[in-house]
């Protein structure tokens, strides 16, 4: 009975371990819904414990191997990367290994136990393991909370990667000859070999300690810059509200060009095109700077900005002068606040979002594939609400001729391809302008 007591408290140690190993030390997704990754969680202990009590716990081990693997494959897409992730159970187990094997067989090796005292002691270890359990469950609800929030934006460095690998493999290796250790009967080759495994032990207790510990602290870090980035942009956005808030027919303009925005990229990313820049780290960071495109109007003064009926020559001067001077703005912003991506995609935004395909625009009168791919994104967006949307100096134009004159300006004010995302995304975006029309304030949600 103690046998299989001591099996089952052993591999179920292992198996929830594992599971937590998987989330917050690999960043391994979890399934789509949380019941689904509950349930998993469960049965998976069941079968493996069951396993242990009626077939021990060698058989246990390998059924643990299959249900990580099998976790594995469910939470890649593509047969090829479900086959290349479920080469990930020997460092995922390997690393357990390196946390368990030290405390539980290091005073097996040096006072020599015999099997009994071996189960005892192995018993006791898993009950102060399940305690630590128990605290992380009641305690970590708010780390656990703050982690799903990050886990989106969190990824391995390559260095994590390679380390986690390269130890978790060798731990399991390690793991796999030790552990019969204190089986050996020969008391030359137990005296020769007792120091390798001991220093070995340590050693690979203190290395898989520290990468886990690293890895916590960058998971840490990355929350804490997040929170700052987020922080930063609800200033900057909330000044580019108060900017068009100036005149009240434009308050809903920022939140809707970045739903366009976000999703004739969307659109693009789809069709594989401009592959090489449309990541999704690419299209968030336009989805957050995209509010920001015409900060600099808050250079401009109401006489020109309110004005009602055509521009002199003068003030279409000054009014122009918005692009660059968002630029500038948002240029200084990032040498006070530090650098980050959208920042960047911002003021590539604000800069050259009025440039033309045929190089017509200004401020620089850039053309072609010189002018930022965010900014001749932008540029589509910007138009069509502005054309759309009822104005102190004109009313709203009908959104079907909106989309023709979109379409009828590709080559000439818009990039082409841009262009055909748009007209193929026009039932969204459609949808978005109607519903945006009749509640402008309300907040746009990301697709």
């Amino acid at each position: 009975m103690l046998t299989q007591i001591y099996g089952c408290a052993g591999i179920l140690t292992n198996h929830i371990l594992t599971m937590l190993l998987m989330r917050y030390v690999f960043l391994i997704p979890t399934l789509p819904k949380r019941w689904m990754q509950a349930l998993f969680t469960a049965i998976g202990g069941l079968v493996c414990t069951a396993t242990a009590w009626f077939f021990g716990v060698t058989p246990s081990l390998v059924v643990l191997g299959l249900v990580v693997a099998l976790y594995l494959c469910l939470t890649e897409e593509g047969v090829r990367r479900r086959l290349l992730g479920m080469l990930r159970v020997i460092p995922v187990l390997g690393i357990g290994y390196g946390l368990l094997m030290t405390p539980r067989q290091l005073p097996v090796l040096l006072f020599r136990l015999d099997d009994r005292s071996v189960q005892i002691y192995s018993l006791v270890i898993y009950g102060l393991v399940a305690v630590g359990f128990l605290v992380f469950a009641v305690r970590g609800r708010r780390w656990r909370s703050m982690f799903r929030e990050d886990i989106a934006s969190r990824h391995l460095q390559y260095w994590e990667k390679v380390l986690l690998y390269v130890i978790g493999s060798l731990m399991f290796l390690y793991g796999c000859t030790v552990g019969q250790g204190h089986l050996v009967l020969d008391e030359t080759y137990r005296r020769a070999v007792l120091p390798s495994y001991i220093i070995s032990a340590l050693i690979g207790f203190a290395v898989t300690l520290t990468i886990i510990l690293l890895i916590l602290q960058g998971n840490k870090q990355s929350h804490i810059q997040g929170q700052v980035l987020k922080m930063q942009h609800n200033i900057i956005v909330m000044m580019a509200d108060i900017v068009e808030n100036r005149d009240k027919n434009t308050g809903g303009h920022i939140k809707r060009t970045a739903t366009y925005v976000q999703i004739i990229a969307l659109t693009l990313k789809a069709e594989h095109l401009y592959s090489n820049i449309l990541t999704d780290q690419y299209i968030r960071d336009m989805y957050i700077a995209a509010p920001l495109h015409d900060i600099g109007k808050i250079h401009i003064p109401d006489a020109v900005l309110k004005k009602e009926g055509r521009f002199t020559e003068e003030e279409y001067e000054i009014m122009k002068s918005h692009a660059a001077a968002g630029r500038e703005l948002l240029a200084h912003a990032e040498t006070t606040l530090g650098s980050s991506s959208y920042l960047e995609i911002a003021q590539q935004m604000a800069g050259y979002h009025h440039e033309w395909w045929n190089g017509r625009g200004y401020p620089e009168g850039r053309k072609g594939q010189d002018i930022p791919l965010c900014a001749r994104i932008m540029a589509v967006a910007d138009v069509f609400d502005a054309i759309v949307s009822e104005r102190c100096y004109k009313g709203a134009m009908q959104i079907d001729d909106a989309i023709a004159l979109i379409q009828k300006e590709s080559g000439t004010h818009f990039d082409p391809v841009i262009v055909d995302a748009f007209l193929e995304a026009r039932d969204e975006i459609t949808e978005v302008c109607l519903r945006f029309r009749d509640h402008p304030e309300s907040d746009a949600t990301p697709s």
